[in-house]
């Protein structure tokens, strides 16, 4: 009896060993372009999402980015077919520059569109103004405003990489089993 019990353990210990290696390998398919590259207000590359062809719109203000300056994203997640916003849509977005991880927050839209705007001061860590909705797990924006953030971001010039995921969409609280991944560079001027 202890031997089979070892055994059903170590099955499920491999088990679980395979599904994170493939959930680890289906999440890293992603589209890397830099903004300079797709022009702002342009899609990224489309990704199928169930019966809809996704892409990811974005606008970056001021273009090119200035050190010290408040820089507004504005990201839209929308179905290439029918044009419309995609709704409901819970964003991952990650700020890097360099090695170092200097923003990540998980942020929700309702009707799939997003706007963040980056105040660059030395508060650190950096503080979010919008209301965190518990649902999704997210920050979300008041009225439609924009998710403010406070701090370190975009302060110094040099090349800066953004990672959006979608990780969430049509529904507050239903994830997506493998997020949609767009990298984009963003390079700073002094």
């Amino acid at each position: 009896m202890r031997s089979f019990a070892r055994t059903v353990e170590g099955l499920n210990f491999f088990t679980i060993s395979v599904l994170i290696v493939l959930s680890l390998n289906l999440s890293i398919d992603y589209n890397r372009a830099s903004a300079a590259q797709m022009g702002d207000g342009h899609n990224m590359p489309t990704a199928s999402l169930d019966n809809r062809q996704a892409a990811l719109m974005f606008n970056i203000d001021p273009s090119p980015v200035i050190a010290e300056k408040n820089v507004n994203f504005d990201l839209k997640f929308l179905d290439n077919k029918t044009g419309n916003n995609i709704s409901h849509v819970t964003y991952l977005v990650t700020i890097t520059k360099g090695e170092q991880r200097i923003f990540t927050e998980s942020l929700h839209t309702h009707d799939g569109n997003l706007k963040i705007q980056f105040v660059p001061t030395a508060t650190n860590p950096y503080k979010i103004n919008a209301n965190y909705d518990g649902l999704s797990a997210s920050y979300v924006s008041d009225f439609g405003n924009p998710i403010k953030v406070r701090g370190p971001i975009f302060a110094m010039k040099g090349n800066y990489t953004v990672s959006i995921e979608i990780t969430g969409v049509d529904f507050d609280n239903v994830f997506i089993p493998s997020p949609i991944k767009f990298d984009f560079s963003v390079p700073v001027a002094g």
